[in-house]
């Protein structure tokens, strides 16, 4: 735990950093000394920081999560030292050279006992939708030093990491270069998964076609993965998930991301309709509720 008054502000600042330069996340400090740097790195055209830290588990939960306006992905660059990292059930030790992909719309942690450097690097939703099947991706599962993406990847992010005068065009290159280098190695095999999982990937996949659905629901995705719905229960309990919650946040989210990308020229009616609302009057509660702002008024933060 942090012991004095100058650790405790050192800690504070540390965390206030991370949040503004990485999104909504909360800390614990662990036993031992305490020390964290974040600074920004590569220009403007790539969403990409280089983080120092020491004694301190970084977390982003759910009221976390529920505070990210569009919540992306992060891929984690091990430079030195080691870290501990878990999501959707896998926890992975990084090494030196290694790589991880998590997901900031699902609750994760980096854990860091001892002195650790990362490089960690914000994929878009949108491009990783584009180039990955979203429900086939392996989370908080480690892409070892040794092997030749992981090599070629180092040495991608280390080269662009030097330039801090790409443009808007070379730095979208560099992001969809990194996300094709890296796709062997996240995407898992349906054939190689448990049962669970199958079930699970099946149905975040169906979902996610069928978010406009009003009546999506646990018996419609069961009935149409061919799953029971208690299997379906089951599949997402080990994820610490519920069915029912992974539609509403997948929908806001979706939804977001669909409001961002048009720069907040939309009728918010059809916007409604669209990511599966009953009414006007609906989605802008549920949309409220959910990021604290009104659809309309999160368009006009787009359009700024």
């Amino acid at each position: 735990m942090v012991r004095s008054s100058f650790a405790a502000a050192e800690f504070d600042r540390w965390i206030s950093d991370v949040n503004q330069i990485c999104g909504p996340f909360s800390a614990e400090p662990l036993e031992g000394t305490f020390s964290g740097d974040i600074h920004k790195m590569g220009g403007g055209a790539i969403d990409m920081s280089r983080v120092s830290i020491r004694g301190a588990q970084l977390v982003r939960g759910r009221s976390e999560i529920r505070r990210c306006g569009t919540p992306e992905f992060f891929c984690v660059f091990q430079l030195h030292g080691t870290s501990r990292v878990e999501q959707a059930g896998n926890r992975s030790i990084l090494k030196t050279g290694d790589i991880v992909l998590v997901d900031s719309a699902l609750p994760f942690s980096f854990t860091y006992d001892h002195e650790s450097q990362q490089i960690s690097l914000i994929l878009p939703r949108s491009v990783i939708e584009r180039i990955l099947n979203l429900s086939g991706i392996e989370l908080g599962v480690r892409i070892p030093s040794h092997s030749h993406i992981a090599s070629v990847a180092n040495r991608l992010i280390a080269e662009a990491a030097h330039y801090d005068s790409l443009d808007e065009e070379e730095g979208s290159a560099i992001v969809d270069s990194l996300i094709m280098l890296i796709k062997p190695s996240v995407i898992k095999s349906l054939a190689d998964s448990n049962p669970n999982e199958r079930v699970f990937l099946q149905a975040v996949s169906f979902i996610q076609n069928n978010i406009g659905e009003p009546d999506l629901s646990a018996r419609m995705v069961a009935t149409a993965t061919g799953a029971s719905v208690r299997s379906l229960y089951r599949a997402f309990a080990v994820r610490s998930l519920t069915v029912s919650g992974y539609i509403k946040t997948r929908r806001m989210e979706m939804c977001a991301d669909y409001m961002k990308t048009s720069k907040g020229k939309l009728n918010l009616t059809e916007v409604g309709y669209r990511f599966g609302f009953a009414s006007p009057s609906a989605f802008s509660t549920a949309f409220k509720q959910y990021f604290g702002v009104t659809p309309s008024g999160y368009c006009k933060n787009c359009a700024l």
